[in-house]
């Protein structure tokens, strides 16, 4: 998929997109099937600053698709991409909480 990407900014969003949401999902199904609060706490964690984190890259990516305009429809599916961890993680919360 990153064969799609020609932008380096959008290679990397994308990137830390998959990466994160394979880092949660990893974190719910253990805080699944474990009673440790500690691992809850390291999805929260997680959580936080990956919030932090995607508020700088969709500021690096407004300013890529306004310096590369031609290409909006990458710059687009890049912010989708990036975007879709947000409902994903509210999934998440909703399935740990009883």
């Amino acid at each position: 998929m990153i064969v799609l990407f020609k932008h380096r900014w959008n290679r990397v969003a994308v990137r830390i997109a998959s990466l994160s949401f394979l880092i949660g999902t990893v974190l719910m199904l253990t805080a699944l099937m474990s009673d440790n609060e500690l691992i809850i706490t390291f999805g929260i964690v997680f959580l936080v600053l990956y919030l932090l984190q995607t508020i700088i890259i969709l500021f690096i990516l407004l300013v890529n698709t306004m310096a590369h305009f031609r290409d909006i429809h990458e710059h687009v599916m890049t912010l989708i991409i990036v975007l879709m961890n947000f409902p994903i993680a509210v999934l998440y919360i909703n399935f740990l909480n009883p």
